[in-house]
């Protein structure tokens, strides 16, 4: 099932996504579903990064614009203003791409850094943001081998095989995930 929050994604491609209310356990649910497909996907050794990354992109999208209280009382949630978060993993050669949208329209100020966009950026090979024509925004990071000197001033933006367009950079030394 695919949502039309997300770039499109290759029909070849293996995805997997899910739609959570913005409470604090949805960061944990997002960081399984993003361990999972890596294990399943045949790439065990971007389990610990994939799983940090999602759960660093989801407690951010949690913070701003969901519940954030790890133990909130019933009566401290009105159903009626929860948000949601969604999250979809999905392979691209020795990469997992994990795409976090939330109803935040604003990308991430890297001044002053974000504390969890500065631990993802530390886990991705590169990431990016781009707007959801219904509302929201995409923050996505894909999730691989690294160079040595991990930088992703260095990359280029992906082939034409991702059937995209570049966005506009809220980061000067960043390449985006393009969005249709």
């Amino acid at each position: 099932m695919s949502s039309d929050r997300f770039v499109p994604v290759p029909p070849t491609a293996r995805t997997s996504e899910v739609t959570l209310l913005e409470l604090h356990t949805a960061i944990t649910i997002g960081a399984q579903v993003a361990r999972i497909a890596a294990w399943v996907w045949g790439l065990p050794h971007l389990e610990p990064a994939a799983e940090q990354t999602a759960e660093h992109l989801i407690a951010r999208a949690v913070e701003i614009t969901g519940h954030p209280d790890p133990n909130p009382r019933p009566s401290d949630i009105d159903p009626a203003a929860l948000a949601a978060v969604s999250i979809r993993v999905h392979r691209r050669a020795d990469a997992l791409i994990i795409d976090v949208w939330d109803t935040d329209p604003t990308s991430p100020d890297t001044t002053p850094p974000d504390p969890h966009m500065s631990t993802v950026d530390t886990l991705a090979r590169r990431w990016g943001t781009y707007p959801v024509p219904r509302g929201g925004k995409v923050i996505w990071a894909e999730i691989g081998p690294t160079p040595d000197n991990h930088s992703s001033a260095g990359l280029t933006q992906p082939d034409a095989t991702d059937h995209a367009t570049p966005h506009p950079n809220p980061r000067a030394d960043a390449c985006l995930y393009p969005a249709a």
